[in-house]
């Protein structure tokens, strides 16, 4: 992938934008950067979507981030009425997001990690075509980088409080594996109908599968750009009621 990869908008309506975001750029300014986010590039665009509020009064139209490295597909609300019609769907479910990782197979769980949930490592992932991965969340490692997933088990032994644990207050966070190829890597098609700060990355390296160059959760330093995109968005058109697909191409 180019490094010189830029920003784009794929689709636009009077009420939302589907914008590509390049890997190695923020989704939103952070405390020690600002001037080069996805934000800030599309509020050159078009400069209303930094008068919307949003969730605890932070990223205006941004209905979600992707992390630094990874790349792919993000949604902006263009008024206020579509961002918090857009932020029912999310809460309820209703807004799906699509991803293409190409992981690494069989690698050694780092010790930090409870054990693998029930069913895994599977001998052979290529012959699982739909199966999901499921946990709560709690904070890891120097400055908070990383995240290691809780379950109802480890999470007592460790005696987590609940400020401790990021919790879906209607389940575990759930990562669902859609599909499956094989080659030199696995590749999945995941989906998310919630989300967590660096569930896929935690997820899959929690069964023996960090995604290939992940400098946080692989066991082999970043060799390349990180191979996890946002390939998909489905949701309803917060004016017409109609469902809308976007897809680009995966990687690979």
């Amino acid at each position: 992938m180019a490094e010189q990869e830029k920003p784009y908008v794929l689709d636009e309506t009077e009420d939302f934008a589907v914008v590509y975001k390049p890997p190695r750029m923020h989704s939103i300014p952070l405390k020690n950067n600002c001037g080069d986010t996805l934000l800030e590039w599309y509020a050159a665009l078009f400069p209303a979507v930094m008068d919307i509020s949003g969730r605890r009064g932070e990223r205006e139209g941004l209905l979600h981030r992707l992390d630094f490295e990874t790349h792919g597909l993000v949604l902006f609300a263009k008024n206020q009425q579509s961002l918090d019609y857009l932020l029912t769907l999310q809460n309820e479910g209703n807004f799906i997001k699509e991803y293409s990782a190409m992981c690494r197979k069989n690698c050694t769980l780092p010790s930090s990690f409870p054990a693998p949930p029930s069913g895994f490592p599977l001998a052979e992932f290529s012959g699982q075509t739909e199966f999901a991965i499921e946990s709560f969340f709690r904070p890891f490692g120097p400055g908070r980088k990383q995240v290691r997933p809780v379950t109802d088990a480890c999470g007592k032994n460790r005696k987590i409080t609940h400020n401790e644990v990021a919790k879906d207050r209607d389940g575990y966070y759930r990562t669902e594996i859609i599909n499956v190829t094989e080659n030199e890597y696995y590749t999945f098609t995941i989906r998310l109908k919630r989300g967590f700060r660096h569930q896929i990355r935690c997820h899959l390296a929690w069964i023996g599968c960090p995604v290939l160059n992940d400098p946080l959760y692989g066991d082999q330093p970043a060799n390349g750009f990180l191979a996890l995109r946002s390939n998909g968005l489905i949701f309803t058109d917060p004016r017409s009621g109609k469902l809308r697909e976007y897809r680009i191409e995966p990687p690979g």
